[in-house]
């Protein structure tokens, strides 16, 4: 019988576990940030999953291309001299390798992410 190619995952039951924040990123508050990566394509250069943060002000680099839709919460992110966008429940987004923000959840934000490396991703 052939090995099935599609993949599948249970959204996790109970707190994600810890994903924090570069303390040098954070520019007020206490910003908690807790995620997990549930799938993964073959050659690790696309990966899904899930990622919640609590209110506060922090810088972030997207050391990757991501694509995300949020389920909860508010959140207004800057781009490093640009323009400013305020998401909530419902909302998709694309964050380009490289771009550079300014984050502000007002409300505590959980959002189901993909992303893509030019490497793969080992977890």
């Amino acid at each position: 019988m052939a090995k099935s190619k599609i993949k599948t995952a249970k959204s996790p039951a109970g707190s994600l576990p810890d994903m924090p924040i570069n303390a040098d990123w954070i520019r007020e508050g206490d910003p908690k940030a807790k995620g997990t990566i549930l799938l993964q394509s073959e050659d690790q250069k696309l990966s899904s999953g899930f990622w919640e943060c609590s209110p506060g002000k922090f810088i972030w680099i997207f050391g990757w291309d991501e694509f995300a839709r949020l389920s909860q919460g508010e959140v207004t992110i800057t781009e490093d001299g640009g323009e400013t966008h305020t998401l909530t429940a419902g909302d998709v987004v694309h964050f380009p390798l490289g771009l550079k923000t300014h984050w502000h959840v007002k409300k505590t934000v959980k959002k189901v992410f993909v992303i893509g490396t030019s490497e793969p991703l080992r977890l």
